[in-house]
């Protein structure tokens, strides 16, 4: 039951990347996909027996959200300061 509630949270994230146009509504859908990768792995570790494993997974991938998380905030917040707005389109043009 657990597990496919983190399957449910992973895929309203994914939605989430798809359907959102701005920058807020893009961090929250990668932080409800991390979310969900998260609860998986931990919920793999207890159902496993290997509790450690699965919680060494899990805070490594929340680490990595967190991080990406602030890298996305200090980009937005940047090209607010230099711009006065944000658009994803813009954003996109970082790329190239």
């Amino acid at each position: 039951m657990m597990m496919l509630l983190a399957g449910v949270v992973g895929a309203m994230g994914l939605v989430c990347i798809l359907s959102r146009r701005t920058m807020l509504g893009l961090m929250v859908g990668v932080q409800l996909l991390v979310l969900g990768a998260t609860m998986m792995f931990v919920l793999a570790g207890i159902v496993s027996g290997a509790r450690i494993e699965g919680h060494l997974f899990g805070l490594l991938i929340t680490l990595g959200g967190v991080a990406q998380l602030v890298g996305g905030y200090a980009l937005a917040i940047r090209l607010f300061y230099l711009k006065g707005r944000i658009r994803m389109s813009e954003l996109r043009s970082l790329k190239k």
